[in-house]
């Protein structure tokens, strides 16, 4: 009978600690609320905080998930979070322009080895060259519009650790491409008008390289527009590889 008592006791105890303690829910049956999304200003505007400036758009990476499947290049882990060679590209994007520029991150005094090649194995071009950028040179045979292409860098001292997968680039052929020309004719002139509208199609058009390439010039000609800064970190923000370069650029504007 004591027992019973007791029981009684400690139910309705616990019936009245849960009808003190209104609100609240299982957590395993509701999910814990969301933090506040952050306002997101205009483009053109100046950030207040680089992680406030844009959302995630679709179109730069063809394959985002993983690395295509025809690689040229392992990945694995480097020597150390500095050092680790990281391609600052998507793993698979159209291109227009048929002489890239390609960056990674590494170590800017150490040596590496470009390495490019076409899908199908009939073209080879190699550089080895000192730090972490090549603009593909007038020396070396252009890209061929349609054709698709794997470019890897490997560090040559293996201290540096292995290269990671390759990446690759479409270039953008036929009646794609006459579209894109017709499109670009818009732009003529090297004024900064027809040169950020140049960029901004590139964008427009998730053409990642170009359109990096495009705002890269622009800031070298034009390094006090902070705007500019802000456009080209909209669209490293759009890699999880290039998003410290986007914190980057955003800073600019603080």
């Amino acid at each position: 009978m004591i027992k019973l008592l007791l029981a009684a006791v400690v139910a309705g105890c616990a019936t009245l600690v849960g009808a003190q303690n209104t609100g609240q829910t299982n957590p395993q049956a509701t999910p814990p609320s969301q933090p506040q999304q952050k306002p997101q200003p205009q483009i053109q505007g100046q950030p207040a905080h680089p992680r406030r400036v844009v959302a995630k758009l679709d179109g730069f990476d063809l394959a985002p998930a993983k690395a295509s499947a025809n690689q040229i290049g392992g990945g694995s882990r480097g020597a150390g979070a500095d050092l680790k060679l990281v391609l600052y590209a998507p793993h698979k994007a159209r291109i227009y322009t048929l002489r890239p520029a390609f960056s990674w991150k590494g170590d800017p005094n150490a040596k590496y080895k470009f390495h490019i090649q076409d899908v199908m194995g009939l073209f080879a071009w190699d550089r080895e060259l000192t730090g972490t950028s090549l603009s593909y040179p007038s020396d070396a045979p252009p890209l061929s519009p349609g054709g698709a292409y794997l470019w890897k860098v490997d560090p040559v001292s293996p201290l540096l650790g292995p290269p990671p997968p390759a990446a690759m680039i479409v270039v953008v052929g036929g009646t794609e491409r006459a579209q894109l020309e017709t499109g670009l004719n818009q732009f003529q002139g090297t004024d900064f008008d027809a040169e950020s509208g140049r960029a901004k199609y590139f964008f427009d058009q998730r053409l990642w390289y170009d359109a990096v390439m495009g705002y890269t010039e622009l800031i070298q000609k034009y390094p006090e527009r902070e705007n500019l800064y802000v456009l080209r970190g909209t669209l490293y923000f759009q890699l999880p590889a290039t998003e410290s370069l986007a914190d980057a650029d955003f800073a600019h504007t603080n």
